[in-house]
Protein backbone atom coordinates (compact mmCIF):
# COMPACT_ATOMS: atom_id res chain seq x y z
CA UNK A 1 0.00 0.00 0.00
CA UNK A 2 1.60 3.34 -1.00
CA UNK A 3 2.39 5.76 1.83
CA UNK A 4 -0.32 8.15 0.62
CA UNK A 5 -2.91 5.48 1.41
CA UNK A 6 -1.71 4.65 4.92
CA UNK A 7 -4.07 5.83 7.60
CA UNK A 8 -2.24 4.18 10.49
CA UNK A 9 1.45 3.46 10.16
CA UNK A 10 2.90 0.71 12.34
CA UNK A 11 5.86 1.91 14.36
CA UNK A 12 8.34 0.13 16.67
CA UNK A 13 6.87 1.85 19.75
CA UNK A 14 3.73 -0.29 19.28
CA UNK A 15 5.65 -3.50 19.90
CA UNK A 16 4.76 -5.51 23.00
CA UNK A 17 7.89 -7.66 22.53
CA UNK A 18 5.87 -10.80 21.81
CA UNK A 19 6.26 -11.52 18.09
CA UNK A 20 2.97 -13.36 17.62
CA UNK A 21 1.01 -10.55 19.27
CA UNK A 22 2.94 -7.89 17.32
CA UNK A 23 2.21 -9.74 14.07
CA UNK A 24 -1.50 -9.84 14.88
CA UNK A 25 -1.53 -6.17 15.87
CA UNK A 26 0.15 -5.32 12.57
CA UNK A 27 -2.52 -7.28 10.70
CA UNK A 28 -5.22 -5.31 12.54
CA UNK A 29 -3.46 -2.13 11.38
CA UNK A 30 -3.41 -3.53 7.81
CA UNK A 31 -7.15 -4.21 7.91
CA UNK A 32 -7.78 -0.71 9.27
CA UNK A 33 -5.67 0.76 6.45
CA UNK A 34 -7.58 -1.33 3.90
CA UNK A 35 -10.85 0.01 5.32
CA UNK A 36 -9.50 3.54 4.98
CA UNK A 37 -8.62 2.98 1.32
CA UNK A 38 -12.04 1.46 0.59
CA UNK A 39 -13.78 4.43 2.19
CA UNK A 40 -11.62 7.01 0.43
CA UNK A 41 -12.09 5.34 -2.95
CA UNK A 42 -15.81 4.81 -2.35
CA UNK A 43 -15.50 1.13 -3.16
CA UNK A 44 -19.06 0.42 -2.12
CA UNK A 45 -21.02 -1.09 0.73
CA UNK A 46 -20.33 -4.71 -0.22
CA UNK A 47 -16.55 -4.26 -0.11
CA UNK A 48 -16.69 -2.20 3.08
CA UNK A 49 -19.03 -4.70 4.75
CA UNK A 50 -16.56 -7.47 3.90
CA UNK A 51 -13.68 -5.55 5.44
CA UNK A 52 -15.74 -4.77 8.55
CA UNK A 53 -16.62 -8.46 8.87
CA UNK A 54 -12.96 -9.40 8.55
CA UNK A 55 -12.02 -6.77 11.13
CA UNK A 56 -14.57 -8.07 13.63
CA UNK A 57 -13.66 -11.71 13.12
CA UNK A 58 -9.91 -11.11 13.19
CA UNK A 59 -10.22 -8.97 16.32
CA UNK A 60 -12.26 -11.65 18.10
CA UNK A 61 -9.71 -14.31 17.19
CA UNK A 62 -6.81 -12.13 18.32
CA UNK A 63 -8.52 -11.33 21.63
CA UNK A 64 -9.19 -15.02 22.31
CA UNK A 65 -5.51 -15.85 21.91
CA UNK A 66 -4.31 -12.85 23.86
CA UNK A 67 -6.66 -13.71 26.72
CA UNK A 68 -5.46 -17.32 26.71
CA UNK A 69 -1.88 -16.06 27.05
CA UNK A 70 -2.80 -13.88 30.02
CA UNK A 71 -4.66 -16.74 31.69
CA UNK A 72 -1.78 -19.17 31.23
CA UNK A 73 0.60 -16.60 32.69
CA UNK A 74 -1.84 -15.91 35.55
CA UNK A 75 -1.82 -12.20 34.75
CA UNK A 76 -3.30 -10.36 37.74
CA UNK A 77 -5.21 -7.74 35.71
CA UNK A 78 -6.77 -10.28 33.35
CA UNK A 79 -10.40 -9.46 34.22
CA UNK A 80 -9.95 -5.73 33.56
CA UNK A 81 -8.13 -6.43 30.29
CA UNK A 82 -10.83 -8.85 29.13
CA UNK A 83 -13.48 -6.25 30.00
CA UNK A 84 -11.71 -3.77 27.69
CA UNK A 85 -11.78 -6.34 24.90
CA UNK A 86 -15.51 -6.92 25.43
CA UNK A 87 -16.17 -3.18 25.45
CA UNK A 88 -14.34 -2.69 22.14
CA UNK A 89 -16.18 -5.56 20.48
CA UNK A 90 -19.51 -4.12 21.66
CA UNK A 91 -18.59 -0.65 20.35
CA UNK A 92 -17.37 -2.06 17.04
CA UNK A 93 -20.54 -4.13 16.69
CA UNK A 94 -22.65 -1.05 17.41
CA UNK A 95 -20.81 1.02 14.80
CA UNK A 96 -21.14 -1.76 12.21
CA UNK A 97 -24.88 -2.10 12.87
CA UNK A 98 -25.32 1.67 12.76
CA UNK A 99 -23.83 1.62 9.29
CA UNK A 100 -25.07 -1.68 7.88
CA UNK A 101 -28.55 -1.79 9.41
CA UNK A 102 -29.43 1.88 9.82
CA UNK A 103 -27.65 2.92 6.64
CA UNK A 104 -25.79 5.75 8.36
CA UNK A 105 -22.35 6.51 6.91
CA UNK A 106 -20.05 6.33 9.91
CA UNK A 107 -16.80 5.45 8.17
CA UNK A 108 -14.66 8.31 9.40
CA UNK A 109 -16.15 8.11 12.89
CA UNK A 110 -15.29 4.41 12.95
CA UNK A 111 -11.81 4.87 11.49
CA UNK A 112 -10.94 7.57 13.99
CA UNK A 113 -12.32 5.55 16.90
CA UNK A 114 -10.47 2.37 15.88
CA UNK A 115 -7.15 4.10 15.28
CA UNK A 116 -7.29 5.85 18.65
CA UNK A 117 -8.46 2.74 20.47
CA UNK A 118 -5.83 0.47 18.92
CA UNK A 119 -2.96 2.86 19.66
CA UNK A 120 -4.07 3.47 23.24
CA UNK A 121 -4.83 -0.19 23.92
CA UNK A 122 -1.51 -1.45 22.59
CA UNK A 123 0.59 1.26 24.23
CA UNK A 124 -1.43 1.17 27.44
CA UNK A 125 -2.82 -2.14 28.64
CA UNK A 126 -1.06 -4.50 26.22
CA UNK A 127 2.39 -3.22 27.15
CA UNK A 128 1.43 -3.64 30.83
CA UNK A 129 0.66 -7.34 30.49
CA UNK A 130 3.73 -7.84 28.32
CA UNK A 131 5.96 -6.21 30.93
CA UNK A 132 4.29 -8.17 33.74
CA UNK A 133 4.86 -11.45 31.90
CA UNK A 134 8.53 -10.61 31.34
CA UNK A 135 9.01 -9.57 34.98
CA UNK A 136 7.38 -12.78 36.24
CA UNK A 137 9.70 -14.86 34.06
CA UNK A 138 6.84 -16.37 32.04
CA UNK A 139 8.27 -17.79 28.83
CA UNK A 140 6.18 -16.98 25.79
CA UNK A 141 8.16 -19.32 23.52
CA UNK A 142 5.94 -22.37 23.96
CA UNK A 143 2.83 -20.19 23.96
CA UNK A 144 3.87 -18.61 20.64
CA UNK A 145 4.29 -22.02 19.00
CA UNK A 146 0.89 -23.12 20.28
CA UNK A 147 -0.73 -19.77 19.42
CA UNK A 148 0.52 -19.83 15.83
CA UNK A 149 -1.04 -23.21 15.11
CA UNK A 150 -4.17 -22.36 17.11
CA UNK A 151 -4.55 -19.07 15.24
CA UNK A 152 -4.38 -20.96 11.95
CA UNK A 153 -7.09 -23.38 13.14
CA UNK A 154 -9.28 -20.53 14.40
CA UNK A 155 -8.84 -18.62 11.16
CA UNK A 156 -9.72 -21.72 9.14
CA UNK A 157 -12.94 -22.17 11.08
CA UNK A 158 -13.97 -18.51 10.74
CA UNK A 159 -12.92 -18.05 7.12
CA UNK A 160 -12.25 -14.37 7.85
CA UNK A 161 -9.43 -14.25 5.32
CA UNK A 162 -11.71 -15.16 2.41
CA UNK A 163 -13.62 -11.92 2.86
CA UNK A 164 -10.48 -9.96 3.67
CA UNK A 165 -8.57 -11.17 0.62
CA UNK A 166 -11.58 -10.67 -1.65
CA UNK A 167 -12.03 -7.04 -0.59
Amino acid sequence: MPNTEVFFKWAPEYSVNIQTIDDQHQELVNILNRLFVAVCKREGDKVIAGILDALMSYTQTHFELEERLMQQAKYKDFDAHKAEHEKLLAQLDLLCKKHLVDGKPIYFEMLSFLKTWLKEHIQGVDTKYSAALQQSGFSVDSWEREASSEFARMSDSKKWWEVWKAA
